[in-house]
Order: structure tokens, then sequence, then C-alpha cells
């Protein structure tokens, strides 16, 4: 079993479609099962939000391609939002659709599907677990998948998800390092791999020594609102062989730019090896070619 974990695609297709494109090509030439795990954060300002989910949720569903997706603070907004909807009439002030770029989620949906497909949708969203344990092991450490911070307690198998939608879901998915009520992102007995705010250099990812805990959104939501140098988004591949992380950066020119072996420092991927991975990008005709900015 590989398993890839990708943060805060926020509604982009290019790397949404460049990754399952990456993934697909190589599943389609390993003899190993592999699973996507998406730690929350998949939809929302980005154009492209409402035909991924829909595109996760029947490739779960058709048992297509193995993905795991685990909540973010956008699907709890979303499933919020839903508890005040009437028919199609979602509550017309609130934090989601104005502040949060909801708006464009939800406008898409239901130009797509129907009602009783809207309200399936919600009922998926609202049933997504907030973390995940593997069993794989960095340092000698289980590895917690979580969209902020990582809870307290941790179990083999989450037993918390969206729909719970109280404190201990509300801290797992909102926490950011330097409020009042945060401590730490991390737990001593784990190493912890979030998301949820944006990574400001080329590599689209960052380690915080002090908290053991890997930042990994590469900053899809800003590249959404027109941060075009917010162009960067690791895919994590979890090497518990080699008691490292597999690194890729990806860009929406449908391109490996970067290649990075992890355990507590980066160390880059040679460049035959990079090259071995692009291989398995083809092309892609649901990405859009985009210009490149000037250097």
């Amino acid at each position: 079993m590989r398993n890839f974990i990708v943060s805060d695609l926020h509604g982009n297709g290019n790397i949404y479609y460049s990754i399952i494109n990456y993934l697909e090509n190589l599943n389609s030439e390993i003899d190993e099962d592999i699973t996507l795990y998406i730690n929350g954060d998949l939809i929302d300002r980005g154009d492209y939000s409402a035909e991924m989910l829909i595109d996760v949720i029947n490739r779960i569903n058709n048992n297509s391609f193995n993905i795991e997706y685990l909540g973010g603070n956008h699907e709890l907004m979303m499933y919020q939002a839903s508890l005040r909807m009437k028919d199609r009439k979602w509550p017309r002030l609130n934090d989601w659709m104005l502040y949060n770029g909801g708006k464009v989620t939800k406008n898409r949906l239901e130009e797509l599907v129907s009602l009783e497909e809207e309200l399936d949708i919600i009922k998926f969203i609202s049933n997504l677990k907030i973390y995940h344990k593997f069993k794989e092991k960095i340092n000698d450490k289980n590895i917690v998948l979580v969209h902020a911070k990582c809870p307290k307690k941790v179990e083999d198998t989450c037993h918390i998800k969206i729909k719970d939608n109280n404190i201990d879901v509300y801290r797992a998915l909102w926490s950011r390092k330097g409020e009042s009520f945060v401590r730490r992102l991390g737990n001593d007995d784990y190493f912890t791999i979030v998301g949820h705010t944006q990574v400001l250099n080329d590599l689209g990812y960052r380690y915080d020594k002090e908290d053991n805990v890997i930042n990994i959104d590469g900053g899809c939501a800003g590249y959404a609102c027109g941060y075009k140098e917010l162009d960067h988004t690791p895919l994590v591949e979890l090497d518990n062989k080699n008691n490292k992380l597999n690194i890729l950066t990806f860009n929406n020119n449908n391109e490996i730019i970067y290649g990075n072996y992890f355990n507590e420092e980066s160390i880059p991927i040679d460049n035959n090896t990079l090259d071995k991975h692009r291989k398995y990008l083809k092309s892609n005709d649901k990405v859009k070619k985009l210009v490149k900015k000037r250097s």
C-alpha cells in the first residue's frame, strides 16, 4: 500500500487533475494499491470546487480510486450553513459564503445537481472524519493527519465527524499557531501533518520542529484569489520503509517542479529520480495551460 496526502486544494482544478493524473498513471504501472488522502478544504474559492467535490464523491462511491477525504474548516462551514438551509435557499449572511469563498461552491452545485443530490452531498460532508492515524512511522512516531491541530486524544480509528459540530471539531479544523487558546499544533506522541495555514515558500511545505508538525498547505487558496506566485502544491508520500516522506511539488502548468525527501530536514531528490516521477504526469486535457510568470 502506498499512501499519498494533499491538502487545501480549494477548488484548484489544475492541481487536482494533475495529481489524479499522476497517481492513476503510477497505479497502472505498479503492483501496489494507492490511496490518496485529502486533508480537508477541497472546496471553496476556486472555480472547480463543485466539480472536484462531485468527482471525489463519485470515485469513493464507485470504488474507482482509493480516496480518504478528511474534513477541513471549509467543509465544516458548508455543513453549518446547510443546517439553516430551506430547500435551495441558503442563509443569506454567513461566514462560509460571504467571507470564505463558499459562494462559488454553492452556486456551481446548484447548476450541476438536483436538490436531492445536493442534500446527499451535504450528508456525505457531514460524515467526514476529522483526523486519521497511520500505522506508518517517522522517527519512531506514528503519523496523524489532521487539518489544523492534533487532538489531545488520538484513537486508532477516528470516531469524530463533521456533524458532531463541537469544540473538538472546531479546534481540530480551525486552530492556528499563535492564537490565545492554541499552545501547540502537534502532539508529543505523534508526528503531525496539517494544512490550513498557507506556506509562503517555493516548496509549499514547512516543518515546525518545536511542534513536530509539517504544514503542507501550498497556497491553492491564495492562487485562486489571484496571487499567482503561490503556485507550488506538495503531494506527500509516506515512506515508512525508509523513515521519510517523499514530497513532489506541483504547479498549475501540469508540471512537477520540485522533489524532496523529508525527515526533519529536506534533501532534494536527484534529477534522474525526479524525471522518473515526471513521466507519470502525462498530458491532461483537463488542465488549462497557464502562462508562466516572468522571472
